[in-house]
């Protein structure tokens, strides 16, 4: 398989990236992770986010710490200043936490999506005028607080 693609004016992984165009003629399955990691970076800078809502911000979590993981391997094994690995180390741990957080805000949310869920179930057996009551409860500002 061979495959052109333009390559973003921007670093990767730290380090200086290939030309602009640069010839794929191998198959994917033969690349190794960080390769695969330079493409798909490549491949989403060619297709630039419109709107908030198309930011998988999960998936961009994980990408990035994909990345701090092999930028650790790479300076833990160098002879660089200890200053430089400790930095690449609070990176990765940063990134790491942030996924962490982001892994509990998801389940929380999912969480109340569900609980929310079951309750409107709930109150489709209750009597008309304490279903209103509930919702205007539900919807004033003094809940939103």
């Amino acid at each position: 398989m061979t495959m052109f693609a333009e390559k973003p004016n921007n670093r990767a992984l730290g380090a200086e990236r290939e030309p602009t165009k640069r010839v794929i003629s191998a198959s994917l399955t033969d690349l190794n992770e960080k390769e695969l990691l330079l493409l798909h970076e490549d491949v989403l800078a060619l297709l630039p986010i419109k709107h908030l809502k198309d930011l998988d911000l999960s998936s961009e979590m994980i990408f990035q710490y994909q990345k701090a993981k092999i930028l650790q391997t790479e300076v833990l094994e160098s002879h660089d200043e200890s200053n430089k690995k400790a930095q690449v180390l609070n990176a990765c741990a940063s990134a790491l936490q942030s996924l962490v957080k982001m892994q509990a805000e998801f389940y929380t949310t999912e969480r109340l999506k569900k609980i929310e869920s079951l309750l409107i179930k709930s109150l489709q057996d209750i009597p008309r005028e304490q279903l209103e009551a509930f919702f205007a409860a539900y919807e004033s500002d003094e809940f939103k607080k």
